[in-house]
């Protein structure tokens, strides 16, 4: 499994500076993290991998399909894309959502109660499975927004900023649940704390208003850049700052 970007150019209106500038990036299976501040086209970027916003220039390429050309819809069938901020109808239960969005991809029921119960468990939102989601925690409905993502077991898995509104326990859980997947599909994390990333990640990805600024090993990453102590976020700022210089 691979997404392979290039020449890629996305801006919010015509004439502006892009929001994503991409000239050449090839991730493959395996759990990386894309870092970046606020504000540095990470979300964008996850977004038009998604299938979710057609970019200005440029192409994306999952499992050798144009994501943006005739074989589009096949392409998109092996993508779960959890975004930053998301609704849920509130009169439904957790299990008629994620049913719902069972049914809407094709899965036939008897699947659907499987899938539904395991993604749930995965999820840690075993005892909510019965509540309606206006009845939910921000917490909950974080998990519920990754359970969301993952009823298709997609081979390509895109998680914007996954962790926000988590507390630390819960944070630790959804770091124990991307290293879980291993290399069976290809997860890519967003997040713009190294904490988040740095343990359960392979490669690392920094984006830098628009542009990719490092793509490496994680691990080589943090030694070669977060200085004596080894420091995730020390590499990450180093980066930052060598990008501005």
């Amino acid at each position: 499994m691979s997404v392979v970007v290039s020449g890629l150019r996305c801006s919010y209106r015509s004439g502006d500076r892009p929001a994503v500038s991409i000239d050449s990036l090839e991730l493959t299976a395996g759990p990386v993290g894309l870092v970046g501040v606020n504000g540095a086209g990470k979300s964008t970027l996850l977004r038009t991998l998604a299938g979710a916003r057609r970019p200005q220039h440029g192409t994306v390429v999952i499992d050798g399909k144009e994501l943006y050309g005739r074989h589009g819809r096949t392409a998109v069938q092996g993508v779960g894309y959890m975004p930053q901020e998301i609704q849920f109808p509130g009169e439904l239960s957790v299990t008629q959502v994620l049913r719902y969005l069972c049914w809407l991809r094709g899965i036939r029921s008897r699947a659907a109660t499987t899938r539904c119960a395991q993604v749930i468990d995965a999820v840690g939102l075993i005892g909510q499975a019965d509540q309606r989601t206006r009845q939910l925690s921000g917490g909950m409905r974080r998990r519920l927004a990754l359970a969301a993502a993952l009823v298709s077991e997609p081979r390509v898995l895109l998680l914007d900023e996954p962790t926000t509104g988590l507390d630390p326990e819960q944070r630790a859980g959804v770091r124990r649940i991307v290293a879980g997947f291993g290399e069976e599909c290809l997860t890519v994390m967003s997040s713009h704390v190294m904490e988040d990333v740095a343990s359960v990640t392979a490669t690392i990805v920094v984006l830098h208003e628009g542009s990719v600024h490092y793509q490496g090993v994680t691990d080589a990453f943090v030694a070669e850049r977060g200085g004596p102590e080894r420091s995730p976020e020390l590499a990450f700022l180093s980066t930052i700052a060598r990008s501005k210089s």
